[in-house]
């Protein structure tokens, strides 16, 4: 007995460039949510790395630095 309706196959054909970019900004909005909600707590972390090199000998070194770089970004810029 024939189908009457038989399923459709599933397409071989990438799909067109405007649907590609706008998967690619919904992806990389969804990149930035997932690293904004992460944030406070990043800061809150970053903040208690710095504090580590108050009064410390280390005070300004290479790692210190990138704490402190790190702290700027996640604030959104330098202070």
């Amino acid at each position: 007995m024939p189908t009457a309706n038989p399923a459709p196959e599933p397409s071989t054909e990438s799909p067109s460039l405007p649907a590609a970019r706008q998967a690619e900004a919904t992806e990389k909005t969804r990149a930035q949510a997932r690293f904004t909600a992460g944030a406070p707590d990043l800061l809150t972390a970053l903040v208690e790395a710095e504090r580590f090199f108050d009064g410390s000998a280390d005070h300004g070194c290479p790692l210190h630095r990138k704490i402190l770089a790190a702290i700027d970004t996640v604030k959104g810029g330098p202070s």
